[in-house]
């Protein structure tokens, strides 16, 4: 090989190996990338996992005596149990708020709740008095647990494919890094070449 064509070999493998570089560094910046998926992934997982419902206690009449049962705070929930979210003084329209926007305004304070109490005798409803989470013991914070399965199989599902593609990225840089071996061999050879040709060319005209 001469010298003018170990120059263009060396030319053409410099740039491969550049353009072999800009592919790892791309590669690298995918993993990463990847990486803050995953992590957001499992912040997703973690909040479903812990989100939490409030509960209401009441009491129900049973025939003479009285028991308790726990209502789950939504407007649906609340009116079916014979209580009335109110916001500002007047009662909260159904559908103005979904059951979580209603827990966490019942948790500021801002709605409160008043329930239908029917008079035995007369059989006369009137309105009990505002009952407010401020001090009170009827309500309770207690793990939503009914999207649990649906979340778990979600981040399964997510985790696998962002394990396909990792295994898929390591595989690349994997042949990414054996050309670039193949090719800093390459260069080694045609710089040692050109080196040879540069010392014959100066024994004959020294």
């Amino acid at each position: 090989m001469g010298l003018a064509a170990s120059q263009a070999r060396l030319l053409l493998l410099t740039a491969r190996k550049s353009d072999l570089e800009l592919r790892a560094q791309q590669i690298t910046n995918t993993e990463m990338i990847l990486a803050m998926q995953t992590e957001a992934i499992a912040k997703e997982y973690s909040n479903k996992l812990s989100n939490k419902d409030l509960m209401l206690i009441t009491s129900v009449g049973v025939l003479n005596g009285e028991r308790t049962q726990e209502v789950p705070v939504s407007y649906t929930s609340l009116t079916e149990a014979g209580y009335i979210p109110y916001e500002n003084g007047q009662p909260v329209p159904e559908g103005k708020y979904n059951a979580g926007a209603i827990q966490e305004l019942i948790k500021r304070g801002i709605i409160v709740l008043r329930q239908n109490i029917t008079d035995p005798t007369t059989g006369q409803q009137t309105l009990s008095d505002i009952i407010n989470i401020t001090g009170s013991e009827s309500f309770y914070d207690t793990y939503y647990t009914a999207d649990d399965g649906a979340a778990t199989a979600e981040y399964e599902s997510k985790m696998a494919e962002i394990q396909v593609k990792e295994k898929q990225l390591q595989l690349d840089l994997q042949q990414v890094e054996t050309q670039q071996k193949a090719c800093d061999t390459e260069i080694d050879s045609v710089k040692k070449i050109m080196d040879k040709n540069i010392e014959r060319t100066f024994k004959v005209f020294a």
